[in-house]
């Protein structure tokens, strides 16, 4: 919009005077400041990316069922602690032994549309990993009743995993292999889960967080796609929305996957890398980037290796010891095949000498801005 407005002014300034077009010039940006106050819930939660595509019914077809890719799913309707009802999809891996013995994961997706519009990727989760997937639309969402806000979603996400710790109590599933993915906002939300889910003691955690293009902050949000009005003052006493996941992951001990889009057009990548680089609690961390992954396409533009890191990660947070040594040992696997910087990182997350830990923090901040970012950062090269 911003764009548009800065044009239309352009070219009102060919047939007016410097102090009428200042004037207009302020009002424009004045224009948009304020549209961009009252407007931020609505442009952070979209649940109709289209007039008309408000539930998974009004999708194009092939994405208003599980049906329509031949998969198996049970619509889930749930109620939340503050009494709303929402809806989610839950689709086995296989037939009910196979359901039984299989991965379970709990998919929060970005915050645009509607869980049709993830269909190909649960198909793809499901065939290539064999898992089973639980994917819930948030209040306000699809079916789901209700309005967004960051309290609504986390209690939404809170009742949804509570649904899968019944199924295992059942012995529908195997509650010791449970997973969180998050897409962007969903990665916001995958946090705050797993730390609501510490800090009320409602054990077991997930497994591991998988975490794609996801963010520190809102408020590091605006800052990189609003850089004009990246102004702290103005921001503290306007800005309603929070998703503050660089407070909250630094709590976690939970094993974490940051899935990262090097050419993500709307987070930069250097979010995961701090969010990896905070989370220094947890047992296992890795931070993979594909060259080619853009916000939405990282899934598809990583090809073969996306899964095969899925994959893998999935493995190891099933095996590995929750042990300080085996987290190091983890970390230097991760960083084997990144380069010199990563490797340099990885020491200094082992706690090696003070010289070798400030060149990795330098390294990082010449880079991306960011002061003190160590982590396991793993290149992954493109399949294109």
């Amino acid at each position: 919009m911003l764009p548009l407005i800065i044009g239309v002014v352009l070219v009102l300034l060919l047939n007016t005077s410097w102090m009428l077009a200042v004037l207009l010039m302020l009002a424009a940006v004045v224009f948009f400041v304020v549209n961009l106050i009252m407007r931020q819930e609505s442009m952070l939660y979209v649940p109709c990316v289209m007039p008309g595509m408000q539930t998974p019914s009004d999708n194009p077809e092939g994405m208003r069922s599980p049906a329509d890719m031949g998969m198996k799913f049970e619509d889930v309707f749930l109620e939340t602690g503050d009494g709303v009802r929402i809806h989610a999809w839950f689709m086995p891996a296989g037939n009910e032994e196979e359901t039984r013995s299989a991965s379970t994961l709990l998919f929060c997706h970005a915050n645009a549309g509607n869980i049709g519009l993830r269909l190909p990727n649960f198909q793809q989760l499901i065939e290539r990993l064999h898992m089973n997937v639980l994917a819930l639309d948030y209040r306000g969402f699809g079916r789901s009743e209700g309005t967004p806000s960051e309290e609504g979603l986390i209690e939404d996400a809170l009742t949804a995993w509570r649904w899968l710790r019944q199924a295992s109590e059942s012995g529908r599933i195997d509650g010791n292999r449970l997973f969180v993915f998050g897409r962007s906002l969903g990665g916001a939300v995958s946090i705050a889960l797993a730390s609501t889910l510490g800090q009320r003691g409602e054990g077991p955690a997930p497994q591991g967080l998988i975490l794609e293009n996801t963010f520190t902050s809102i408020s590091a949000v605006v800052d990189a796609m609003f850089p004009l009005i990246a102004i702290e003052s103005l921001k503290k006493r306007f800005l309603r929305l929070s998703w503050e996941s660089i407070e909250r992951v630094g709590g976690l001990e939970v094993p974490m996957l940051f899935l990262v889009g090097e050419k993500d057009e709307m987070i930069p990548p250097s979010h995961s890398r701090a969010l990896c680089a905070k989370a220094q609690n947890s047992r296992l961390l890795r931070n993979v980037v594909f060259p080619d992954g853009q916000h939405n396409d990282t899934w598809e533009k990583g090809g073969e290796k996306y899964w095969e890191v899925f994959g893998e990660f999935l493995k190891e947070c099933l095996g590995a010891p929750s042990t300080p040594s085996s987290r190091g040992e983890a970390i230097l696997k991760s960083a084997s095949s990144g380069n010199e910087k990563s490797a340099v990182k990885a020491q200094s997350a082992l706690g090696a000498s003070p010289s070798s830990k400030r060149t990795a923090a330098e390294a990082d901040a010449e880079e991306d801005g960011w002061e003190n970012v160590e982590g396991t950062d793993m290149a992954v090269e493109s399949d294109r």
